[in-house]
C-alpha cells in the first residue's frame, strides 16, 4: 500500500505543482537581488527565508489536503478501500508516504533557495550563510499545517473543504482565539511558534514568550491528535 501511494504521488500533477510553485517562490528574491544589489548582507538571506516561512505553509496546506480529499472529489476512495480494506493501515500509508514527500519537497526548496541567495550574494560580496534553525522551524510549521489539513480533509472529505478551512483556522480563528483572556496562548498558533523560536534560538523571540518549550509541544499535540483523531475515526466508520 505504500509503494501504491508513492507511486500515485509521484505520478500525479498536485505534488509536483506545489514543490515547483516553492521552489520558484524560493529562488524569485534572489532574482530580485540580483538586480537591486541592496549594500545590507543581510538582505540576501532574509528575503528568502521569508518566502520560504509563507510558500511553505501554502504549499503544505495544499498538499497535506489533496493527499486524501482528492480521493473523494475524484470517486476513488472505493477503489482504494478495495485493495486496502484495513481502513486504518490505508490511512497510515497516505500518511506516511505524504510525511517522506512533504519533507524531501521542504529540504529541496531550502537548499535550492540558499543556494542560489549564496550564489547572488557572493556575486555581490556578500556571505550569506546556512540558517538551517530558522529553515527547520519553518519548515516544522508547514508540516503541521499538512497534518491539520489531511486530518479536516478526513472529517470533511473534500479537499478544497479542508484546505479553506485549515487557511481559516491558521488566519482567522487562531488569532481571534489567541485573544482570549488565559485560554489565548494555548492556541496551535502560539504552540507552533513557541517550537519554532526555540528551534531558531531567537533569545529576543524566546523572552516575549508566553508559554515554556513542553508546555507549547503538548498544545501542538493536543491540536494535531484531535484533527488527526477525529478524522481517523470518522475516515474508519464512515462508508467510502
Amino acid at each position: 500500500m505504500l509503494h501504491a501511494e508513492l507511486y500515485k504521488i509521484r505520478t500525479h500533477r498536485t505534488p509536483w505543482v506545489s514543490a515547483a510553485i516553492l521552489v520558484v517562490g524560493v529562488l524569485a528574491p534572489s532574482a530580485v537581488v540580483a538586480f537591486s544589489r541592496p549594500g545590507d548582507a543581510a538582505a540576501y538571506s532574509e528575503n528568502f527565508l521569508e518566502a520560504f516561512g509563507v510558500l511553505s505553509i501554502l504549499t503544505a496546506v495544499a498538499f497535506g489536503g489533496w493527499l486524501l480529499g482528492a480521493e473523494y472529489r475524484q470517486d476513488t476512495a472505493k477503489r482504494m478501500l478495495a485493495s486496502e480494506p484495513r481502513r486504518l493501515r490505508a490511512l497510515g500509508a497516505k500518511a506516511t508516504a505524504g510525511v517522506c514527500w512533504l519533507a524531501a519537497m521542504l529540504a529541496g526548496a531550502a537548499l535550492i533557495g540558499w543556494v542560489a541567495a549564496r550564489a547572488v550574494g557572493s556575486a555581490h560580496g556578500a556571505a550569506v550563510p546556512w540558517d538551517g534553525r530558522a529553515l527547520l522551524a519553518s519548515g516544522l510549521t508547514a508540516a503541521v499545517a499538512a497534518a491539520l489539513t489531511f486530518g479536516l480533509s478526513a472529517v470533511t472529505r473534500s479537499d478544497t473543504v479542508a484546505i479553506v478551512g485549515s487557511l481559516a483556522l491558521i488566519i482567522i480563528l487562531d488569532p481571534l482565539l489567541s485573544m482570549v483572556p488565559r485560554l489565548g496562548k494555548y492556541t496551535l498558533g502560539n504552540g507552533v511558534d513557541t517550537i519554532g523560536a526555540h528551534i531558531d534560538g531567537d533569545a529576543a523571540w524566546i523572552g516575549q514568550l508566553s508559554i515554556g518549550a513542553g508546555t507549547a509541544v503538548a498544545v501542538t499535540a493536543l491540536w494535531l491528535a484531535v484533527a488527526l483523531g477525529v478524522g481517523a475515526a470518522l475516515f474508519v466508520r464512515r462508508d467510502a
